[in-house]
């Protein structure tokens, strides 16, 4: 891809999304924590909060990879090797790269 504006709005977009990221991340490291066995809760209640910390420790774990992603995307951009495929290095369809612009593989390599 090398239309200047195309990757100015891509790098805009991956950036706000790291943003978005690194806010999602730091709002849940908190709640990540371990359930302490020694708070005033009942067994359910314990264990309900448990069920709750794997669910966000799940959810900041495809953060984390998303991170790597959109963070791999923009040393694409860099590297002027945005928007092609890094299996077949055929050009990443614009459809995809607008719905997922951290995509580093073409349709049919995905």
């Amino acid at each position: 891809m090398k239309d200047p504006q195309s990757l100015e709005s891509y790098r805009k977009q991956l950036q706000e999304l790291l943003d978005e990221i690194e806010g999602y991340l730091a709002k849940t490291e908190q709640s990540a924590e371990a359930v302490s066995p020694d708070k005033s809760l009942g067994r359910l209640s314990r264990m309900e909060a448990m069920q709750d910390q794997q669910l966000i420790l799940e959810a900041r774990r495809r953060k984390k990879m998303q991170k790597v992603a959109v963070l791999s995307a923009l040393q694409r951009i860099e590297h002027g090797q945005f928007g092609t495929c890094i299996y077949c290095n055929k050009p990443i369809a614009h459809e995809r790269l607008e719905v997922a612009p951290e995509s580093n593989t073409c349709v049919s390599c995905s």
